[in-house]
């Protein structure tokens, strides 16, 4: 089963799910090959690109890392073929995410994968003083 999460909900996955962290920032090797360039992110946080110009550029760069890294994405198939791995990122569960573009490659690449929709996490209602 294939999930995406947010890292700061891991725990709401079942166990044992692999977590991938396939941000630029802490993502670490063969996993870092998901992540987007900081000037990807910086552009697109900072308003300079669209949602459409920062997914025609990550999915560049996936076709790129594939074609030198296709055993790393057979590693992940593979592994959610038989089991549970999540792509994690910092990205609010219902935020645009380059984590979701990821999954969307993944189940291109192998169609018979299995996907989990996120959970999303109530809101804590804030209670009225007054």
């Amino acid at each position: 089963m294939l999930y995406t999460v947010q890292l700061s909900q891991v725990k709401t996955l079942p166990t044992p799910t692999m977590i991938i962290d396939i941000t630029v920032q802490s993502s670490k090797p063969p996993w870092n090959i998901f992540a987007p360039t900081w000037e990807m992110v910086k552009d697109f946080k900072g308003g300079r690109i669209s949602e459409n110009q920062y997914t025609e550029q990550y999915m560049n760069l996936m076709r790129t890392r594939y074609k030198d890294n296709k055993e790393v994405f057979q590693q992940v198939i593979q592994i959610a073929m038989t089991g549970d791995v999540a792509l994690a990122c910092y990205c609010p569960p219902e935020a645009f995410c380059h984590r979701h573009l990821l999954k969307n490659i993944f189940m291109s690449i192998e169609p018979r994968l299995q996907y989990q929709r996120e959970v999303i996490p109530p809101q804590s209602e804030q209670i009225a003083l007054f």
